[in-house]
């Protein structure tokens, strides 16, 4: 009984949604970029060969990293996030520049940045840079 308490997952702490408007997402330095002629960007992200998947890779000549090509909205949340534009300035931009209703940019951003700290693209911090 002891134990199962001791390995007992806590849950993930409750983030209030002002909250993750007032922080500033910012890139991971090792995932790079790059804009194609429309303006889109693509994310080049490193993959680091463990294990067998890295025997396989050096025989194989298996690709050393993964290309993301995001859309436009996407691109557009990704050059803002640079530590600089708060969450509320993204939801605002989105607003303004695609005509989207409010509620339905702040739930299209939350799903968007939710998935980026776990791959490991973005970190928040509640100070600009």
């Amino acid at each position: 009984m002891l134990l199962k308490r001791f390995f007992r997952r806590s849950a993930p702490p409750q983030v209030d949604r002002k909250q993750v408007l007032r922080l500033y997402p910012l890139r991971n330095a090792a995932v790079q970029s790059e804009q194609n002629e429309d303006g889109v960007y693509i994310l080049i992200v490193p993959l680091k060969p463990r294990g067998l998947f890295g025997w396989f890779s050096r025989i194989f000549k298996l690709p050393r990293e993964h290309r993301i090509e995001l859309d436009e909205i996407g691109s557009l949340v990704w050059s803002l996030c640079d530590g600089r534009h708060q969450v509320e300035t993204i939801v605002q931009r989105l607003v303004q520049q695609f005509k989207l209703e409010r509620r339905e940019a702040e739930y299209s951003l939350f799903a968007f940045l939710n998935t980026l700290p776990r791959r490991g693209f973005i970190a928040y911090t509640k100070k600009r840079l």
